[in-house]
């Protein structure tokens, strides 16, 4: 009976090993990222398309901070870049999701939507082009369901902040 319980002990050793090794040699989704010698970028100031003033700006800053954070690309000119990360803001929107009793604002949705092109200057082409690049959040402007109030200014930093950090990771990390 010790042989038996040996044998069915080996047996399940034996497709324990053979699962462990069949998750190693699962299908992942491998993302591509930039070519070797691509580590110099230059981000010129994105075009502002919409009605809000100096959007462009503050996205074009964070976007170099959060380049130069990461560290993994050298931002340099036009002139010495490898890539070039064109962007051109499209839309703004602010839209009020709820409302009060006397249908004042409580909380709104903010959005921005990019026009994005990454150009690899060596081979004279684009990498990858994306016209409809969406971020957005929520903010409520009153003390509702203990939610501390934000302004309108301060929403739009943290999604330009959250936008941000999307555009670097998906230019460095893949397309």
């Amino acid at each position: 009976m010790n042989a038996g319980g040996n044998k069915q002990g080996t047996r399940l050793l034996c497709v324990l090993a053979v699962l462990w090794l069949a998750t190693g040699c699962t299908d992942v989704a491998i993302r591509p990222g930039l070519p070797e010698y691509m580590s110099k970028l230059a981000l010129p100031v994105f075009q502002n398309r919409t009605s809000q003033p100096d959007l462009e700006n503050e996205l074009t800053q964070q976007l170099n901070q959060d380049f130069l954070v990461d560290g993994r690309m050298e931002l340099t000119n036009t002139d010495q870049a490898n890539a070039i990360l064109q962007g051109t803001i499209v839309q703004y929107l602010l839209e009020p999701l709820l409302l009060d009793v006397h249908n004042t604002p409580q909380q709104y949705k903010m959005r921005i939507i990019l026009r994005l092109t990454l150009k690899d200057t060596k081979a004279g082409q684009n990498l990858w082009s994306e016209d409809d690049f969406e971020e957005s959040t929520t903010y409520y402007v009153a003390n509702t369901l203990g939610v501390l109030p934000e302004d309108e200014p301060t929403a739009r930093r943290r999604l330009i902040k959250q936008l941000s950090q999307r555009i670097v990771s998906k230019v460095i990390e893949g397309f």
